[in-house]
């Protein structure tokens, strides 16, 4: 099965997860002016209590065609990935109980200016770069 790579929008996204992004975003002012705040722009989810966890991923390019053998998912708790220099990457997800139901698998690709927020129990593609090494903020359940 070949995948078409679609573009990243919040609209295509959304059964999936949400697009972490300030374009079309709602803002306020913060710090006497000098802050644009974007809030909200994700909904985190973290079942049973547990803490969550801030890391930074050095992600290698995948070697193009990419061959899927593997996805996984979170139960306890929503997972965000930010590329932290802009980069652009691409996601590939699926919905599914006990395993990915394949007639919802989906590729997408970001403009550069986005991140993604895995809703719990989406099944996705482990993480990979794009086109060069990419450090990317990792936000997630510690028990994940």
């Amino acid at each position: 099965m070949k995948l078409q790579v679609l573009p990243l929008s919040q609209e295509a996204f959304s059964a999936y997860g949400d697009v972490i992004e300030t374009q079309q975003r709602d803002f306020f002012h913060i710090n006497n002016g000098l802050v644009e705040r974007y809030h909200d722009l994700a909904l985190v989810e973290i079942l049973e209590q547990d803490r969550t966890l801030i890391s930074i991923n050095r992600a290698q390019p995948a070697n193009l065609p990419l061959t899927i053998h593997e996805l996984e998912r979170h139960p306890l708790g929503t997972q965000a990935f930010i590329p932290m220099k802009g980069e652009v990457f691409v996601v590939v997800v699926a919905l599914g109980d006990d395993k990915p139901d394949l007639s919802t698998l989906r590729a997408f690709i970001t403009n550069g200016e986005q991140g993604v927020n895995y809703h719990r129990n989406v099944w996705h593609h482990p993480l990979f770069a794009w086109q060069r090494v990419t450090r990317f903020l990792d936000h997630r359940s510690r028990r994940q």
